[in-house]
């Protein structure tokens, strides 16, 4: 059912935004007259209202019979429309950038009411702040041989504890490794064991595999591959270090180019990425080619559960997820990741993430990613506001943002005229509704 659009302006409370472009803002809200019932606008006109008394006032087209109820589907209808309208131009590649969020299952999935619960199932992926309780849980727990988290804070702020709104995990272990060198010596090795398994605790709540019952990777892996035209590949660019894309990417055939050697002992090669699959068309009168749809590049910029460093050779090598690595080669959530993103690896997977950002005709999505690395937030900012061929559709749990930070920025770029659109919607909950996918793919 389309909305039908009110003459007057809506009177309403509690507005929550869950489609914002150039021309278009569509937003959930209560009614200001009940005070409860939900009611939905485009721009700022009510669409229909859910209740057949309800209508606001100068208005004569808003009532309704029980049978003709605007609701929560039909807002999801809604946006479906305005995400398809966004998708519909012509694109000759894609780039999916993955962040935390696309890990995480909600508890309960949103039903056709819009009720569901978003907590997040900890048997998958958690946000920074379900990883910080988890190392303080461990480590405060009784017999676990390491200090507490507040004891850590202790020895690492000596000037003072961090306020809560500094308690996060990035600042936390970025102060953590700073303070290592100058904590007392009688604490020094205690200190340095705990932070070590800080380190262990981040990488073992990663360790979850892909379970196409709850998660939508190949979903979505399948629905923006039919949008990439021939000769050029999907690309994936992920913050994540679990194996998810790898796991559904294998489920549904495709060929990963992530930048290592299809060898028995895979290295790793940048020039991978140059390549593609493609077969002879069988004339002999002609050299054209067939490329393979099904192949795609993946691109961990802040490392992987499977890379390890090889000192010998000085490479990286990539294991199977069964070795179960202690120490897998990861750029930990601190201020230090920038640094360590100007070394290889992962300078040659910035430099690539950089070169597709800037080919033409090219569209960015962006899923769980709340923008929260600077570095990242200034490569996509300057690509946006350079290249007039690329597009970006921001999806995230939420679209609320400060206009002070990156996200806040990047919104600004829709009322100064780029092509950037911000939708409301997680992976595994209710994005694969508004792309209409497949989920059953």
């Amino acid at each position: 059912m389309t909305g039908k659009l009110s003459k007057d302006s809506a009177k309403v409370s509690n507005e929550e935004p869950y489609f914002i472009s150039g021309n278009t803002t569509l937003t959930k809200c209560c009614s200001f007259d009940s005070g409860t019932a939900e009611v939905y606008k485009e721009n700022n006109r009510l669409l229909r209202v859910p209740q057949p008394n309800i209508a606001l006032s100068n208005s004569s087209d808003l009532s309704q019979s029980n049978d003709d109820k605007y609701g929560w589907s039909d807002f999801q209808g809604e946006i479906a429309t305005k995400v398809a309208d966004f998708l519909r131009p012509h694109f000759d590649q894609v780039v999916l950038l993955l962040g935390a969020g696309a890990s995480i299952v909600p508890k309960k999935k949103k039903d056709d009411s819009g009720s569901g619960d978003a907590t997040p199932n900890d048997s998958y992926g958690l946000p920074m702040s379900g990883i910080l309780k988890a190392i303080d849980d461990e480590l405060s727990a009784s017999g676990s041989g390491f200090y507490s988290m507040d004891y850590m804070k202790q020895l690492a702020f000596p000037n003072g504890l961090p306020s809560p709104d500094d308690n996060d995990l990035e600042s936390i272990l970025s102060q953590f490794e700073k303070a290592e060198e100058f904590v007392p010596e009688d604490n020094s090795e205690n200190y340095t064991v705990t932070l070590k398994q800080i380190r262990k605790i981040i990488v073992d709540k990663t360790k979850y595999g892909f379970d196409d019952q709850c998660m939508k990777h190949l979903a979505l892996i399948n629905f923006f591959n039919r949008k990439v035209s021939d000769g050029n590949k999907l690309s994936i660019v992920t913050t994540n270090y679990d194996t998810l894309i790898e796991e559904a990417a294998a489920k549904g055939s495709y060929t990963v180019f992530d930048g290592f050697t299809f060898s028995d002992t895979p290295v790793f090669d940048a020039k991978m990425f140059d390549w593609n699959l493609v077969k002879d068309v069988p004339n002999l009168k002609t050299r054209e080619v067939i490329y393979d749809k099904k192949v795609m590049n993946l691109l961990k910029i802040h490392g992987s559960l499977t890379w390890k460093k090889d000192d010998k050779v000085r490479t990286v090598r990539r294991v199977s997820k069964l070795e179960n690595l202690d120490s897998p080669l990861l750029i930990f959530p601190s201020t230090n990741k920038y640094e360590q993103s100007y070394r290889a690896p992962y300078s040659d997977l910035f430099y690539k993430f950089r070169e597709l950002l800037n080919r033409p005709r090219t569209l960015l999505v962006t899923v769980g990613f709340s923008f929260g690395d600077t570095h990242i937030f200034e490569m996509v900012n300057d690509a946006l506001r350079h290249n007039d061929g690329l597009s970006m559709l921001f999806t995230n749990y939420s679209i609320d943002s400060d206009e002070s930070s990156n996200l806040g920025k990047l919104k600004q770029l829709i009322d100064e005229g780029y092509r950037v659109a911000f939708l409301r919607a997680a992976l595994n909950d209710d994005l694969p509704t508004y792309l209409k996918m497949d989920e059953n793919a």
